[in-house]
């Protein structure tokens, strides 16, 4: 068949569009999530976005085009080296089998050549966690994704995000208990007021903003856990997945 200027043109398109999903590991953003580094985050996507190939040995160098990650990233060059000195004080712990335990830093090696190329060393074992196809991971959509400025809302759209993949006969919702959303988001709030203050509120309004999905959520009470006169204890949300288009 002859490809037609319409074929070309759809073509182009879903490339385009796939080079602006990522699947990368849920164990990955938990790790940089703790660590307060929402710039880590963008860059870590930026990277999972392209077609990286696992070296055959235990380090393959990066090259990217700063100027093109800060832009995409919506950061500045000073930002793109604060945040990638941090993802070098970030490690991930790997457990085999329960047969030992091993510490992997995110990036050991750093290079800003004066010429505008980046040089990222980084280890396989983080390569196979940013192009995770193997187990507990998320489908992600950058472009959505670059438009947030808030860790906690892109910690929400990964959850978001797996919530959107449930079967198509199951419902979009998913509950977490308090403990479970402490765990999740980095936080340690004592009360689930305060976190629904602090995080679930500002989230869903950069969502609602901002972003193709969004959430409604409802409060959990244990009307068995009475902590003042009439008035149950808040022990978890349910988050229900919204389309925002």
């Amino acid at each position: 068949m002859v490809p037609t200027k319409e074929n070309l043109q759809k073509l182009k398109e879903e490339n385009n569009q796939a080079k602006n999903v990522a699947k990368i590991s849920n164990a990955l953003v938990e790790a940089l999530v703790k660590k307060n580094n929402l710039g880590a985050l963008k860059i870590m996507f930026y990277i999972a976005r392209s077609n990286i190939r696992l070296p055959k040995g235990d380090i393959s160098k990066i090259t990217i085009d700063p100027k093109k990650l800060c832009e995409y990233c919506d950061i500045d060059l000073r930002t793109l080296k604060r945040n990638i000195k941090q993802m070098q004080e970030t490690t991930i712990t790997f457990i085999e089998d329960k047969k030992y335990e091993e510490n992997i830093v995110i990036i050991p090696r750093v290079k800003f050549e004066y010429s505008g190329v980046l040089e990222i060393d980084m280890y396989k074992k983080i390569l196979k966690l940013i192009k995770e196809v193997e187990k507990r991971f998320t489908v992600i959509d950058v472009q959505n994704l670059m438009k947030l400025k808030s860790k906690h809302s892109i910690r929400m759209i990964q959850l978001l995000e797996m919530i959107n993949g449930f079967d198509e006969y199951v419902l979009k919702r998913k509950y977490y208990n308090f403990a479970e959303l402490n765990g999740m988001f980095g936080t340690k709030y004592p009360r689930l007021k305060e976190f629904e203050r602090k995080i679930l509120i500002p989230v869903q309004k950069e969502l609602n903003d901002k972003s193709k999905l969004t959430f409604v959520y409802t409060i959990k009470f244990d009307k068995d856990d009475i902590t003042a006169p009439g008035r149950p204890k808040a022990v978890g949300i349910t988050i229900d997945l919204v389309d925002n288009t």
